[in-house]
């Protein structure tokens, strides 16, 4: 194989690492001066001191919560709401 499809292959594999390394979220990236509008049914991480505020009166939150690790989720089912984020670990 000549060296320059190696070198193309190569760039175009780097290129894909990088945008599925984009899509991951944290939530200090994510979070814009620490608040985050939440997007329909994904789900989101909730800590000490985050606050969920819907914007519309159509809202609608899921909330799932893992007892073994004693951890929150929320999803937004409808409408439109901000997380705000807390004091919490991020």
């Amino acid at each position: 194989m000549p060296k320059k499809s190696v070198f193309l292959i190569l760039v175009v594999l780097g290129g894909l690492f990088w945008l599925a390394g984009c899509g991951s979220s944290n939530r200090s990236s994510a979070a814009q001066d620490g608040v985050i509008v939440m997007q329909l049914n994904e789900e989101y991480e909730l800590y000490d001191g985050d606050v969920l505020k819907p914007t519309d009166d159509e809202t609608q939150i899921a909330v799932r919560h893992v007892f073994e690790d004693d951890q929150r989720y929320v999803t937004l089912l409808a409408g439109s709401a901000t997380l705000i984020l807390g004091d919490g670990v991020r």
